[in-house]
């Protein structure tokens, strides 16, 4: 590529460039006149800015395309060897790093158990894969993403808290940038996830989705009109802690009743642990040789699968609590899709049709009819493609 500087690109160029870009990496495989189609430039136009994004290298032309009857179009396609991106991904035991090229496409990846390690420990160990993934790319680095868990000033690019290490208002875009000299942006990790299956995932062009993420807690984003709804503090979309009941169990939050004291994984796991010290009996005691604190949901969704009980009631309970909270969520916004992920996907099986038949009953026909219900796929690293597409939006 010539002397231009990928990360440069958007403002060294102007708005067109970035159009086309744009459409080229979201449809993949496209040619010059679907590309004057779809951004409303004239032929000619969009023929001189594809000839400039060639010259800096920034696509490349590929296969031809299938004939109408003429000579077959060209399809252009964004230049895999243009730059390489950055992302780590940091979750509650583990740290994932990753080196990805222009097109998405994994190159490197290295994963490091950060369990028993603390923040300082963690911000040492995040700085050196960094440098190590910089050292082994052969291309420019044209951004660095970087996800955590916990709420998160994306615009700054500050932790506000995450409560898996510990970190509280930390300028990780200053501290990586300063550091590197490289752009690099900061997500919570169920935006992260929620856009991921907006470019790639389930709701892929689906304008409106409200995405839950239900796990040992339950966060979610909300996506209007192809958008992120941050709020004017850029913390919107706490529906877990919304009250679901106000006599029920108090919450990590400090309240009662919150949606996530009632319908998370830990509320699962809570309520097999109480069932159990009140005198059920439950294969989930077998499985910890009665050391309860040892439970985790694991244990819970093997036991229903064996037919336990304990199980099986308390996964009908979690279901009921989560069909109230999505209906209460259908009835607010009259979303095209609510989309579920984290560890609950794995009790599907268990929940799906309690969940519907509450969510049903307990939202407005009108509502409920034109909105979809859908569960993720667990094997699909959203967080990852979500990251990789803000930093993409960002520089192209």
């Amino acid at each position: 590529m010539a002397d231009l500087i990928p990360v440069s690109y958007k403002l060294l160029k102007g708005m067109n460039e970035s159009l086309i870009l744009n459409v080229i990496r979201h449809n993949k495989y496209v040619s010059r006149s679907e590309i004057a189609k779809i951004t409303n430039l004239t032929p000619p136009t969009v023929t001189n800015i594809i000839n400039k994004l060639l010259e800096d290298g920034l696509v490349k032309e590929d296969k031809l395309g299938e004939s109408s009857g003429g000579r077959p179009p060209v399809i252009l396609k964004i230049n895999n060897e243009a730059f390489d991106i950055i992302v780590i991904i940091i979750g509650t035991d583990i740290m994932e790093e990753y080196l990805l090229d222009a097109e998405l496409t994994i190159k490197e990846s290295k994963v490091d158990n950060i369990k028993k390690e603390d923040a300082e420990s963690i911000f040492k160990l995040l700085f050196d894969r960094i440098r190590y993934l910089k050292d082994i790319s052969k291309k420019e680095i044209a951004g660095i993403g970087i996800v955590v868990r916990g709420p998160v000033k994306s615009s700054e690019g500050i932790s506000v808290f995450s409560p898996n290490i510990g970190w509280r208002n930390v300028p990780i875009k200053d501290m990586i940038e300063k550091e590197f000299g490289i752009p690099t942006f900061v997500e919570n990790d169920v935006r992260a996830m929620a856009l991921g299956e907006f470019y790639n995932g389930i709701a892929k062009n689906v304008g409106n989705v409200v995405f839950l993420k239900v796990g040992h807690g339950i966060g979610s984003t909300i996506i209007l009109d192809g958008k992120i709804y941050r709020g004017i503090n850029d913390m919107a979309g706490e529906i877990g802690h919304t009250t679901i009941d106000v006599a029920g169990p108090k919450c990590s939050c400090g309240n009662y009743g919150c949606f996530e004291a009632l319908a998370s994984e830990k509320a699962l796991v809570n309520n097999v642990v109480k069932r159990i010290k009140e005198g059920s009996y439950s294969l989930v005691s077998e499985y910890v040789n009665g050391d309860l604190e040892n439970i985790t949901t694991r244990f819970v969704y093997k036991a229903a699968e064996e037919g336990d009980e304990v199980a099986l009631s308390e996964l009908n309970k979690i279901a009921i609590y989560l069909g109230i909270g999505i209906a209460n969520i259908v009835n607010i916004f009259s979303p095209e899709l609510v989309l579920i992920s984290g560890g609950i996907v794995r009790g599907r099986k268990f929940i799906e049709d309690v969940v519907l038949e509450t969510i049903k009953k307990r939202s407005f026909e009108a509502n409920y009819s034109s909105c979809s219900i859908a569960f993720s796929n667990p094997d699909y690293n959203t967080a990852l493609m979500g990251i990789s597409n803000i930093i993409l939006d960002s520089i192209l």
